[in-house]
């Protein structure tokens, strides 16, 4: 009985495994037969009948998984023949992601997803995401031994990076490259390209020359060598050679209509260049035509409808905004420049690291400097507020646009908590701890070259994943990021008015500079540096005035020279006279300890008597006008702290006064202190967003060319990378340590630092340093800062009163009171009014006075009349 039974779940197993087997195998074909369908008619309709039956199979067989992958490729081909970017983009990336996490083989996934993937990337700016994607095929190339696509890898790795204007390391790629493969004539052009980049005429021209004699028939070549005569003013034989470059690319057996495109525009734009106005136009016209099909040459420019997510289309509406100033015709061109701000914001709309982000707004500044110009032109021949706001909402557009949306976006989910939420802020933590690996990895002397590959697949299927979780997100949060990003003229005159405040926001070109400010009395848009020269000098007066901080001696050491700059940079800022001010810095103006400025001459060398802007105006600051208009939140009546101050005692390292910031905080707010081996990075993760106030008492570093900034716990440092997978709620930030507001400058969006790393992480309100700060008189503007938020509880009058406090205080010496010793705290974030606590014995004694008075008067009346 047992061996039949045995026998009985033998052969039932058996044919469970054929059923299964023959299951699979439906499954498959229903896959190709489909595809096969679509191909032949690669219709809406087949597209989604396609989809239905691959999403539909939920079997894990590896051959029903190639089957979906191969079919996600080929929508992806097909998508992206259909100039649908973004949809290819994301089927790609479903390609990928299937590929490599159920290890499937068979396919030459390279050639027909991942290639075509990193292409993408590059097409829409998303030059974050090309360089991972490259990176993984060049490892998966040389792991699986196809050296052909390495090479294919190193040739886009260096297009990316002479895009992103890495021209040493495009070089060094290529140079590497060509060593394996020194007859490819791809590398050669991509080298010359390079070579041109770094100014290395000579070598650009030898270059080509070899490419020439081997192939005289390489468009690229011909175009490489119109920019070397373009940079020896043969203008004529430029345009010979793109001419040329066109032609050979028309005579190609398969005609690449966007490289077409792509050639005409370096011919367009070398007409320009050279006078030829209607020859640029016309070429223009032709390449909207090529990347159009429903433009009609009678239009002039696209219309809205007609725009979508490509660069060669935005570059080619910038430049025919460039030609309609030359001509000035000032209104075509901020209708060109208007349609080439709109599909930037197509491709802005899908990009998703940071990194990409930070790239693309350096274009949109560019743009803007040219649009602020005819606005400030049209606003000064009709003085129609109108143009006043259309400057307020360019102004805003290239003002921490990045970070404002991550600190909305951080808000956004922690108020609408859901399982897909969830998963992503996690996909976001740890996204960024393999970021900061991969940084650390990089910079380490020994390079373990198998550790960074396998981070670097980490790291690709991570974004993968997080890419393909914020697509179910976004329809969620589309609405409300657009939102966020509107700002009104007349919403902010309105709280400005009601505040009491005066807005003064500084746009930095690379030849003007613009003000706007904004207050119940006064709507001012003017220029305040108006060519180079100027331009120079104001850059001079704020590297000057900035070198005053350097060391706590300097100032100190020759106060003269000191208030002569203060006063020189004052003037050249026009600032009005006000009350409160905020200012909304740009560039390198984040640099500037505003408040510590001298509004009139001085020849006084005592501090506490010299004419600062802190003793005519409460100075705070901003990010952007959609910060100062969303940041409307108050400090809670009820407050608690949490405290990190790590020490780092019997060390070169302690900092011996943060103990009384520590004493200070306990006086006058329930808190809860970390010190010393306790100030841990664990410790910080797990209570930092059970109080409402951090402070951060620690050494901190504003980063260098190579590495990003940090902060230091007891057991380790805290990189800015990792900082940005977190997500803070805390109502105020303190960073009590040095630098935490310095960091490298980005056009666009201004500087990268620890502060915009908390920013990031979702503290919209941030108190932090702009240089290295003194130990002892940081603890004492600490204690001053406490002692005043905890009267008023106003985040940003409280700098301002503890700065005042510093300075008045008698026992403080005047060396000790130069602006390097108190000067170096900025608040962005969030003003409030202060809300004075009353002191209860003098009230209770008034209380009790006021009847006693009363009976006085009735008593002496009384006898008076007796």
């Amino acid at each position: 009985m047992e061996i039949l039974k045995k026998h009985i779940i033998g052969t039932l197993f058996f044919l469970i495994c054929i059923g299964s087997s023959v299951a699979q195998t439906q499954e498959v074909e229903a896959i190709y037969s489909r595809l096969d369908s679509y191909l032949e008619q690669p219709d809406s309709d087949n597209q989604s009948e396609l989809l239905n039956v691959v999403e539909a199979t939920l079997s894990n067989d590896k051959e029903v998984l190639l089957a979906k992958t191969i079919a996600y490729c080929n929508i992806g081909y097909i998508e992206t023949q259909n100039k649908a970017l973004q949809k290819a983009i994301e089927v790609y990336e479903k390609a990928k992601q299937m590929f490599f996490s159920e290890n499937l083989s068979n396919y030459d996934i390279i050639e027909y997803c991942l290639k075509p993937l990193g292409n993408l990337y590059i097409k829409t700016q998303a030059l974050s995401e090309a360089e991972n994607t490259i990176k993984h095929y060049i490892i998966y190339a040389r792991e699986t031994g196809q050296t052909k696509q390495q090479v294919s890898g190193v040739l886009n790795l260096s297009v990316l990076y002479h895009n992103r204007g890495e021209f040493h390391k495009a070089k060094n790629i290529l140079l590497q490259a060509l060593k394996e493969s020194p007859t490819n004539h791809d590398l050669k052009i991509n080298l010359a390209s390079a070579y041109y980049a770094l100014h290395q005429i000579e070598e650009t021209k030898n270059l080509l020359n070899d490419v020439l004699k081997s192939n005289s028939n390489n468009p690229k070549a011909y175009q490489l060598l119109a920019q070397v005569n373009l940079s020896e003013k043969e203008n004529s034989k430029a345009i010979l050679n793109l001419r040329k470059a066109i032609k050979l690319l028309h005579n190609a057996s398969y005609i690449n209509f966007r490289e077409v495109a792509k050639m005409k525009l370096s011919l367009a734009e070398t007409y320009f260049v050279s006078g030829q106005i209607e020859s640029s136009l016309s070429h223009i016209q032709q390449i909207y035509k090529l990347l159009i099909p429903s433009y009609n040459l009678e239009q002039y420019l696209p219309k809205n409808d007609q725009l979508y997510a490509e660069t060669i289309l935005m570059d080619a509406l910038d430049l025919q905004g460039n030609v309609f100033i030359n001509q000035s015709n000032l209104d075509e061109a901020l209708e060109a420049f208007s349609l080439a701000s709109e599909v930037s914001d197509y491709l802005f709309a899908e990009l998703y690291v940071q990194g990409s982000k930070l790239l693309a707004q350096q274009d949109v500044k560019r743009r803007s400097e040219m649009m602020m110009e005819v606005f400030y032109k049209q606003y000064q021949s009709t003085k129609n507020k109108e143009w006043i706001a259309k400057a307020v909402h360019l102004d805003n557009k290239v003002k921490g646009r990045i970070v404002s949306e991550a600190m909305f976006l951080k808000a956004k989910l922690n108020s609408l908590e859901n399982k897909k939420f969830s998963e992503f802020r996690r996909l976001q933590k740890e996204f960024a701890v393999i970021n900061d690996q991969i940084q650390k990895q990089i910079l380490n002397n020994n390079l373990e070259y198998d550790k960074l590959a396998h981070l670097q697949k980490e790291y690709s299927a991570l974004l993968t994943k997080q890419r393909i979780e914020y697509s179910n997100i976004q329809s969620e949060i589309a609405n409300s990021l657009i939102t966020n990003s509107i700002v009104d003229l007349d919403e902010i005159i309105h709280k400005a008015t009601i505040s009491n405040q005066t807005l003064v926001s500084y746009f930095v070109g690379s030849e003007m500079v613009y003000q706007i400010v904004i207050s119940k009395e006064k709507l001012i848009f003017q220029k305040i540096v108006g060519s180079k020269t100027e331009h120079l000098q104001f850059t001079e007066a704020i590297r000057s005035y900035s070198r005053f901080f350097d060391s706590p001696a300097t100032i100190n050491n020759d106060i003269p020279l000191f208030t002569a700059s203060s006063l020189k940079l004052f003037k050249i800022l026009q600032l009005p006279e006000a009350e409160n001010l905020i200012i909304i810095p740009d560039g390198i103006l984040s640099f500037i300890p505003f408040q510590t400025l001298l509004t009139s001459e001085s020849s006084i060398f005592k501090y506490a008597e010299m004419p600062f802007l802190i003793f005519k105006s409460t100075v705070s600051y901003t990010i952007s006008f959609t910060e100062y208009l969303r940041n409307t939140s108050s400090l809670d009546e009820k407050q608690s702290v949490l405290g990190v101050f790590p020490v780092f005692k019997n060390s070169v390292q302690e900092l011996e006064y943060s103990v009384n910031e520590a004493k200070a905080i306990t006086e006058v707010f329930k808190s809860d202190l970390l010190m010393e081996t306790q100030a841990t990075v664990k410790n910080f993760v797990t209570s930092v967003n059970s109080h409402t106030i951090l402070h951060l008492s620690t050494h901190a570093t504003g980063g260098s060319f190579s590495s990003g900034p940090s902060i230091s716990f007891f057991d380790r440092t805290f990189s800015v990378e990792e900082l940005y997978g977190h997500q803070f709620s805390n109502q105020l930030v303190i960073l009590s340590a040095c630098d935490t507001g310095v960091g490298k400058v980005v056009k666009g969006e201004g500087a990268l630092s620890l502060a915009r790393g908390f920013q990031y992480a979702g503290a919209s309100n941030v108190l932090f340093s702009l240089w290295q700060v003194n130990d002892k008189s940081t603890a004492e503007l600490m204690e001053y800062y406490y002692q005043n938020l905890s009267k008023n509880r106003s985040r940003n009058l409280s700098l301002h009163r503890a700065s005042i406090n510093y300075l008045q205080n008698k026992t403080i010496d005047n060396t000790r009171k130069s602006p390097y010793y108190w000067g170096a705290f900025v608040y962005y974030g969030a003003t409030d009014t202060p809300q004075e606590k009353r002191n209860i014995s003098s009230l209770s004694f008034l209380i009790f006075l006021i009847p006693l008075i009363g009976i006085g008067v009735w008593y002496f009346k009384k006898r008076k009349k007796t």
